[in-house]
């Protein structure tokens, strides 16, 4: 499944892309920290497909400074608006989680995810990050670093191997030009499915394919 990511500055912007993600996507992320006004209400109203919020912190990428206090406080509202998901950094911490945690109703999770700009650590350090996202009591986690040789595509893959022996649902890719091959084998290792850019639309993260692309690449591999 492809979730496609929206990270426009301006609403107007992005719902035209939300319009356009209809038919392409299986899920939509609405990325608030990149709305210069972010908002919940516009696009709750116009999606036809589950809708994922993040408010990104900035140390994982996030696209402003803001307070966690204020993130939740957006994330609360998406939750409360009716969100099927959204996603919360488990660098944010235990609280932040069970707060989220408890604003869900039934068909709601809280995404706990992430991210390394930097580079891809050790399977032995990223198991930890694994093992702590299921001592949270998460429901789904993300785990995504960036690839600077081939080799590092296998590490966040393997991850999802050892996700499904003990029945938790886990994303988990490397971003980057060289992390792509992850991002498309991700759903056909076991992830419940992978980020995606729009066509003509800016993308959330480095290496971040077109929607139109993992497509073609999914329908070669089965041909």
């Amino acid at each position: 499944m492809i979730c496609i990511s929206i990270v426009e500055k301006d609403l107007e912007v992005a719902l035209t892309a939300l319009k356009k993600a209809q038919g392409v996507a299986d899920w939509v992320e609405i990325r608030l920290d990149a709305l210069e006004k972010p908002c919940i209400k516009p696009f709750i109203e116009h999606s036809a497909l589950p809708l994922l919020f993040t408010f990104r912190d900035r140390t994982e990428g996030g696209l402003k400074e803001t307070d966690l206090s204020e993130r939740l406080l957006f994330l609360e509202e998406a939750l409360e608006k009716g969100a099927q998901m959204v996603d919360i950094e488990l660098r944010a911490g235990k609280k932040a989680f069970l707060r989220l945690k408890r604003k869900c109703t039934s068909g709601q999770r809280v995404l706990v995810s992430y991210h390394d700009f930097q580079a891809t650590p050790p399977l032995s350090e990223l198991r930890s990050v694994f093992e702590e996202m299921l001592e949270l009591g998460a429901p789904m986690g993300k785990i995504v670093t960036t690839a600077h040789k081939r080799e590092d595509n296998f590490i966040p893959l393997f991850l999802l191997y050892e996700a499904q022996k003990k029945g938790f649902s886990l994303i988990s890719f490397a971003m980057g030009p060289i992390g792509k091959v992850s991002r498309a084998l991700a759903p056909l290792l076991g992830a419940p499915f992978t980020y995606a850019s729009l066509t003509g639309y800016a993308k959330a993260a480095p290496g971040q394919i077109s929607a139109f692309e993992l497509r073609k690449i999914w329908a070669s591999l089965q041909a």
